[in-house]
Parts: structure tokens; sequence; C-alpha cells
């Protein structure tokens, strides 16, 4: 469910006590945790963690004017999430990298 509010503050204040108090505490961990690198507000309709513009400007692929999607936390109506976008590699120059995994059957 995404939610129309404006900041993280007011996604939270929107919360019922108990789920403010749950993705609050998810949030500081992952607060102490991030690189500088990425940002925090709202995308989606729920709290994301994406990288900037200023740090790639290409944006997400799909809507290059939102950053690119790293994580994100929400409240959903049954329960709360945190999704984690990590298929993107750490290929600066736009290449693939080879992979050093084995697929094991």
């Amino acid at each position: 469910m995404q939610s129309k509010a404006p900041t993280v503050e007011a996604y939270l204040r929107s919360l019922p006590a108990d789920r403010s108090t749950a993705i609050r505490c998810v949030r500081e961990v992952i607060l102490k945790n991030l690189d500088a690198s990425y940002e925090e507000g709202m995308q989606y309709g729920v709290i994301g963690y994406y990288v900037p513009h200023r740090v790639y400007s290409k944006g997400y692929h799909s809507d290059p004017k939102q950053p690119v999607p790293f994580a994100a936390l929400a409240s959903q109506k049954n329960y709360m999430s945190l999704y984690l976008m990590s298929v993107y590699c750490g290929c600066g120059d736009g290449r693939p990298r080879q992979s050093t995994c084995t697929v094991v059957p």
C-alpha cells in the first residue's frame, strides 16, 4: 500500500504505534550501516534508500528521473517489509564483471 506521505517522518507518524516502533527500529539499523553515498527518502510511496543522481546521474533504468533504488522499508496492509534490490553489480564502467561464483546443482 503506497503512502502519500511527502517525508519519512510524515510516513512514520502515519503508522499505528506498534508498526511505527518496529519500522523505526529497523530504520535505525539501516541508517547506522548505510554507505554515505546513499540517501534516504520517500520513493514509490515507502521509505527508500537509493543511489542519488549526484552519484549515478543516469538514474533508474526504467525511470531515469528516479534515483537507483537499493532498499525500501514499508508497512503494508498485513505485514511489514524490508525490500532489498541487490541485483545491481558494482560495475563502474557499465560492463558486467566475470562472476567468481560456481553454481552447484
